[in-house]
C-alpha cells in the first residue's frame, strides 16, 4: 500500500494516497449539517431554567447547618461541589443562545495569504500533506511555508509547488515570531494560519471569507477536527473531549462576541493583526492574540464546520504534555495580559477570559474527590449528615 506518513504529538498515523486524493477532490464538511429551529432554543432554555431551580433546591438543603458533617471534610466537599456547579452553570450560559451565525452576502474578492510552519525534527510528509491541501484550495491565494530550519529539501519542494519559502535567523517568540517574520513579507488582506499537521478542505476559504464583509470582524474561527481520532483510545477520548467546546459552546460564543481563536486553523484580517503588532507570543499564543484583538475592539465570528483536520494526541504522555502547556499558558495570560486589557473588553469577554483558565483546576478538584472518601473511611467521619429523602422536601415546595 502506497502511503504518506504523518507524525505528531508523539504518534504516527498513515494516510493512503487514495485517502488523500479523495480528501482533496471532495468537500468533507458537506457531511455536517448545523440545523436550527426556534423551538430548539425555547426547549433548551426551559430545561436550563428547570435545572437552575433544582440547583437552588439542592443548595438550600446542602447548606442547612444541621446537615454539615466533619468540618474539614465538609469544606473539601463544598469546594468540589461549588466548582462543579459553577462549571455547570457556565456551560448552561453557553447553551442559552446556540444559534448558528449567518454570513453576510459576498460582494468582493480578497487577497489571501495562507501560512503554515515547519520546525526541525518534524516529519516531511506531515508538512507536505498540509501544503498539498493548501494548494488544492481553488480560491486564489498565496501560500507561505514559515521554515524555522531553512531546510534545503523543503525549499526545493516549495519552489516546485509555487509556494513562498520563508525563514529567519532570529528565533525569538517561537511560532508567533515565525508567523510575524512571514507577515513582514506578505501583502494579503486576509491571513490564514494553519498548523503543519492540519489538512484543509478545498472550500475552506469559501466558508470563512464572507464574514469579513463586516469591517468589524478581526478573525474567524472554525471547528478543529482530527483525522487520527481512531488511532488509539486516548486519541478517541481526546477528540471526544473537544466536541462540546467546538459544538454548542463556541457557536454560542460566536453570538456573545467571545469566539476564541485557535492557532491550528484561524483566519485573521491583516489590519487587525497589524493593530496589535502582529501575532501575539506565549504558550497560548492563540488565546493571547484573541485577547489582544478583542481588547482593541475587533469582533470575532465562528463557523460551526470542520474546515481542517489535524492530529490529536494519541498517547497519555503526549496528551498530558499538551494539556500542561495550555494550562500554563492560559494562567500566564490571566495574571499578565488580562488585567491590562480588562477595561477594553465587554462584560462577556471579561467573563470569558476569566473563566477559560479555571477549567484546568479540574485536576485539583478530582484529587479532592478521591481524598474525601479515603479520609472518611480512615477517620470514620462524614462530610455531610443527610438522608437522601430530605432532598424531596424542597422539590415539593416548588409545586
Amino acid at each position: 500500500m502506497i502511503s504518506d506518513q504523518v507524525t505528531g504529538a508523539g504518534t504516527t498515523y498513515i494516510l493512503t494516497h487514495h485517502e488523500l486524493a479523495t480528501f482533496y477532490a471532495t468537500f468533507p464538511n458537506e457531511a455536517y449539517n448545523f440545523s436550527f429551529k426556534k423551538s430548539d432554543k425555547r426547549l433548551i432554555r426551559i430545561l436550563i431554567s428547570v435545572g437552575l431551580l433544582f440547583i437552588v433546591a439542592f443548595l438550600w438543603v446542602y447548606l442547612q447547618p444541621t446537615n454539615r458533617g466533619y468540618t474539614w471534610l465538609f469544606i473539601m466537599l463544598t469546594i468540589s461541589v461549588s466548582f462543579k456547579l459553577l462549571r455547570l452553570v457556565h456551560e448552561w450560559y453557553h447553551y442559552w443562545n446556540v444559534v448558528p451565525s449567518t454570513p453576510p452576502a459576498v460582494t468582493r474578492t480578497w487577497n489571501v495569504d495562507i501560512m503554515t510552519t515547519f520546525c526541525p525534527g518534524e516529519p516531511y510528509d506531515m508538512v507536505l500533506n498540509s501544503l498539498r491541501a493548501i494548494q488544492a484550495i481553488p480560491y486564489p491565494h498565496t501560500t507561505y511555508l514559515c521554515d524555522e530550519a531553512n531546510d534545503p529539501y523543503l525549499r526545493q519542494v516549495c519552489e516546485q509547488m509555487g509556494i513562498r519559502h520563508v525563514t529567519r535567523t532570529d528565533k525569538k517568540d517561537a511560532k508567533a515570531g515565525n508567523i510575524n517574520n512571514a507577515l513582514r513579507q506578505a501583502t494579503g488582506e486576509i491571513c490564514v494560519i494553519l498548523d503543519p499537521d492540519h489538512v484543509a478542505v478545498p472550500d475552506f476559504l469559501d466558508h470563512v471569507l464572507p464574514y469579513f464583509e463586516d469591517p468589524a470582524i478581526g478573525f474567524v474561527q472554525c471547528v478543529q477536527a482530527y483525522h487520527n481520532y481512531r488511532e488509539s483510545l486516548v486519541a478517541f477520548g481526546a477528540a471526544e473531549q473537544t466536541y462540546t467546546f467546538y459544538g454548542p459552546m463556541m457557536t454560542c460564543m460566536g453570538n456573545y462576541g467571545t469566539a476564541q481563536a485557535i492557532g491550528a486553523n484561524c483566519t485573521f484580517r491583516r489590519a487587525a493583526l497589524d493593530s496589535i503588532g502582529g501575532h501575539a507570543a506565549g504558550l497560548s499564543e492563540d488565546m493571547h492574540t484573541a485577547m489582544q484583538l478583542h481588547g482593541k475592539g475587533w469582533a470575532s465570528a465562528y463557523v460551526p464546520l470542520p474546515l481542517s483536520y489535524g492530529l490529536v494526541p494519541a498517547t497519555l504522555s503526549a496528551y498530558y504534555k499538551q494539556q500542561l502547556k495550555w494550562a500554563r499558558g492560559t494562567f500566564e495570560l490571566l495574571v499578565t495580559t488580562y488585567p491590562k486589557v480588562f477595561g477594553n473588553l465587554t462584560w462577556r469577554q471579561r467573563l470569558h477570559y476569566l473563566t477559560m483558565p479555571l477549567y484546568y483546576l479540574l485536576g485539583i478538584v478530582q484529587l479532592i474527590d478521591i481524598l474525601i472518601p479515603l479520609i472518611s473511611l480512615v477517620t470514620m467521619r462524614l462530610p455531610l449528615r443527610l438522608d437522601l429523602l430530605v432532598f424531596e422536601r424542597p422539590i415539593y415546595r416548588f409545586y
